[in-house]
C-alpha cells in the first residue's frame, strides 16, 4: 500500500494515547461499517456518526504497524518518525502537523466506551483516500486510488516489432497480433480497479492501429465475461516506443499466457483454475495419516468450520445476504444431525456471529488431535459464474475431498466443478485430513436463491454428514 496509506493509519495510532480525553456526547443511532479497498475493517467498537460526522474506530486501521512513536508527556505531543515523514499531533488540538505543514482537523477525536475515535473527512482530505457514505446499507467506503506506472516497465532503445491487431474472441480470451519481435515484461498487477498491465518495450502500432490511436487510447468494454471487465491500449512511451496493454479483472481472476510465432495469447479463468507453474518450487509432501482411515471402535472427533463470521461478513450475495450467514446455517443444521451419531464428536469453530481468525481455526483443531476438518464457504464471481468445489492441499486429505465432493453436489444440485488442490491456510496448516466447500456463487442469482433456501441448507446440511459418515466409514 502506498505511503499515504500508512500515514494515515499511523495517525490513527496516536489518538489511542489521549486516553484522559472526556467522553463525547453520545452518538447518533446510526451504526456504519467502514471498508478500506473494499475490506470489511474489523473493530470491538463500532464507527459512529457523531454531529455529522463519521468517526473512526483507531485500532481499525492501525493494528500492526511496527512504526517508531515518540511520546513527550510535557507537552502532550505524539511524533511519529517514518522514513523521511514526520507527524506531531497535540493533545486537545484540532490543527495537526504533517512534515511541518499545519493541518486543520474538522473534529477533534471521540472517546467512547474507552475506545478513541478518529473523524473519518480528515482522513479522506489528508491522505489522498476517496470515500462515499452508501446510505442504504449504512457503510462508509474508503478507497486508495492507485495508478498506472508513470514510467515504462523496462526501456530499451530500438522499435523491434509492431502490434497488428487485440483481439478479444468473447470467451474470456485476448490475443495479441504482432509482426516482428514482441515480447511483454512482466505484468503488473493493480487495484482500483483491479487490473493487469502488460508493456511491450520496443513495440510499436501497426498504421491502422496508429490512426486509431490518435484520440490517445482503445477502449473496448467487456459485458459477456465472468472475468474481464474493461481492455484498454495505447502507445505509452514514444522514446523508446512502448505499448501498453491494460486488462480490467473481476475478483479471484487468473490467467495463463501463451506465446506463439507472430501471437500472444491471454486465456482468463477463476484463479482456483490457473495451472500450477512446472518450474515454480513446490512444498514437499506432508504424509501424516493413511489416505483411508483405518477400521476402529473409537469415537472420531470433527471439526466444522463455518468460515468468516462476527466483523468478516464473506461475500455479499445479490439477495443482499452474506456469506457468513449461509455458512453458519449450514453448520449448525450439521451439528444437529452430528451429535446424534454414537461414533462421531462434533466440535465448531464459531456456534454464533463471532470471528476467529484462521490461525486460532487451526489451533483449535491441532489441539484438538481431530480426525477431520471440513470448512465450509460459498463463493464470488461474475454473475454468470456458477457451481460448486471442493478444495484440498495435502495428499492425506484427497480422497476425503472427493467424498465430500460427491456429497456436496447432491445437495447442492448445481454445476459440478470439481475438486481442487488449492493451498488455503486452513486445510494446509492443519495436519489431519482436511478440505474447503464452496457450495456455489453467491453474485449468482439462481445460486443463491438456493443457497439461503431453508430446505437447501438442510439438504446440503445432510449430504455432508452423509460424506463425513462415508468417508469415516460409520454406519
Amino acid at each position: 500500500m502506498k505511503k499515504f496509506v500508512s500515514m494515515l493509519l499511523l495517525m490513527s495510532v496516536f489518538f489511542a494515547m489521549f486516553a484522559t480525553v472526556g467522553q463525547a456526547a453520545s452518538a447518533a443511532e446510526v451504526v456504519p461499517k467502514l471498508f478500506l479497498n473494499g475490506q470489511l475493517l474489523k473493530t470491538d467498537v463500532n464507527p459512529q456518526i457523531i454531529n455529522n460526522s463519521t468517526v473512526v474506530p483507531v485500532r481499525t486501521v492501525s493494528e500492526g504497524l511496527g512504526y517508531q512513536i515518540d511520546w513527550d508527556n510535557a507537552t502532550k505531543t505524539a511524533t511519529v518518525n517514518h522514513g523521511t515523514d514526520v507527524i506531531k499531533i497535540k493533545l486537545n488540538d484540532k490543527m495537526a502537523m504533517v512534515n511541518d505543514q499545519v493541518v486543520q482537523m474538522d473534529t477533534t477525536a471521540a472517546i467512547i466506551k474507552g475506545t478513541t475515535l478518529v473523524p473519518l473527512r480528515f482522513i479522506g482530505e489528508q491522505f489522498g483516500l476517496n470515500f462515499e457514505w452508501k446510505a442504504t446499507e449504512k457503510e462508509v467506503h474508503m478507497y486508495e486510488q492507485s495508478k498506472d506506472p508513470s514510467v515504462p516497465t523496462v526501456p530499451d532503445q530500438t522499435t523491434k516489432g509492431w502490434i497488428t491487431q487485440v483481439y478479444y474472441d468473447g470467451n474470456s480470451s485476448l490475443t495479441v497480433n504482432y509482426e516482428g519481435a514482441v515480447k511483454a515484461n512482466k505484468p503488473l498487477l493493480l487495484e482500483n480497479p483491479k487490473r493487469v498491465v502488460f508493456d511491450f518495450p520496443n513495440t510499436a502500432y501497426s498504421t491502422d492501429l496508429t490512426t486509431q490511436l490518435l484520440s490517445g487510447q482503445i477502449e473496448v468494454n467487456v459485458t459477456d465475461s465472468t472475468y474481464l471487465q474493461k481492455i484498454r491500449y495505447s502507445l505509452f512511451s514514444k522514446t523508446p516506443e512502448t505499448a501498453r496493454l491494460v486488462i480490467e479483472i473481476a475478483d479471484n481472476t487468473g490467467y495463463v499466457l501463451t506465446e506463439d510465432l507472430g501471437k500472444i495469447q491471454l486465456s482468463f479463468m477463476a484463479l482456483a483454475d490457473v495451472p500450477a507453474d512446472p518450474n515454480a518450487p513446490v512444498d514437499p509432501p506432508i504424509i501424516i495419516d493413511p489416505v483411508n482411515p483405518p477400521a476402529s471402535n473409537d469415537v472420531f472427533d470433527v471439526v466444522i468450520d463455518p468460515g468468516h463470521g462476527g466483523s468478516d461478513p464473506g461475500a455479499k450475495s445479490v439477495l443482499n445476504k452474506w456469506e457468513k450467514e449461509f455458512n453458519l446455517n449450514v453448520g449448525l443444521k450439521m451439528k444437529t444431525l452430528l451429535e446424534k451419531e454414537k461414533k462421531i464428536r462434533v466440535h465448531f469453530t464459531r456456534t454464533g456471529d463471532t470471528y476467529p481468525s484462521l490461525d486460532d481455526r487451526i489451533k483449535f483443531a491441532e489441539n484438538l488431535k481431530a480426525d477431520l476438518f471440513l470448512s465450509i464457504h460459498a463463493n464470488s464471481g461474475g454473475s454468470t459464474a456458477s457451481g460448486a468445489e471442493t478444495y484440498y492441499y495435502r495428499d492425506n486429505s484427497k480422497a476425503f475431498a472427493n467424498i465430500m465432493h460427491k456429497h456436496l453436489i447432491a445437495g447442492t444440485g448445481i454445476k459440478d466443478r470439481g475438486v481442487k488442490k488449492e493451498a488455503y491456510k486452513v486445510i494446509k496448516q492443519t495436519t489431519m485430513p482436511a478440505v474447503l466447500v464452496e457450495a456455489g456463487f453467491l453474485s449468482n442469482t439462481s445460486d443463491a436463491k438456493i443457497l439461503f433456501d431453508d430446505a437447501a441448507q438442510s439438504r446440503i446440511a445432510a449430504e455432508l454428514v452423509a460424506g463425513i459418515k462415508e468417508y469415516l466409514k460409520v454406519k
